[in-house]
């Protein structure tokens, strides 16, 4: 449904404005767990870190790393160490579609089979990630753009400013912004 400016569809265009935050909330979670550079997911093959998906239901770790391109020609270490090879290429974000609704039950979750392993390794930072990026892009995305209200206050005499408000021999309404004071 497209924006409308009349107040009676006022619920359901907050409704699809929320539908869409969430979906780009889900879509920017998955490319930070995703990530190479300063990684969330511990790196080995690349493997795990590329298998993060969501859904409507809890997604299920079966897919083994041997069964995938490049993945089963990279030489896991399986010391802590990231090897060589290692690829990072998300398998899922791209081919998802971001369709889900705010009422609904999502599931980020991730497909390695080792994910299990993977998640109680001492290099991952999902826990970190949730308590501090997530918590910056629930607060970018889900922002509210709150409008201002001013109120016509003042007289205010002229010779500040430009045009008009140059000349002193004018004098104009000074307005103060009320939303500022009632947050404050």
């Amino acid at each position: 449904m497209a924006k409308s400016n009349n107040v009676d569809n006022i619920a359901a265009d907050l409704e699809d404005q929320l539908t869409k935050d969430l979906n780009a909330f889900v879509r920017t979670t998955l490319v930070g767990l995703s990530r190479e550079e300063d990684p969330i997911s511990p790196i080995d093959t690349g493997f795990f870190a590329s298998s993060w998906t969501v859904g409507r239901t809890r997604p299920r770790p079966k897919d083994k790393r041997e069964d995938f391109n490049p993945w089963k020609n990279i030489k896991a270490t399986r010391k802590g160490d990231k090897s060589p090879q290692a690829k990072v290429e998300p398998r899922f974000v791209d081919k998802i579609k971001y369709n889900f609704k705010i009422y609904e039950k999502i599931y980020i979750g991730n497909t390695a089979k080792y994910a299990a392993y993977a998640l109680a390794s001492p290099r991952q930072k999902i826990n970190l990630f949730i308590q501090s990026d997530l918590k910056n892009t629930i607060n970018q995305i889900f922002k509210d753009k709150k409008s201002k209200v001013l109120l016509g206050s003042e007289s205010v005499q002229g010779g500040r400013g430009i045009g008009q408000f140059a000349d002193p021999n004018r004098s104009f309404v000074g307005y103060e912004n009320v939303s500022d004071i009632a947050n404050q």
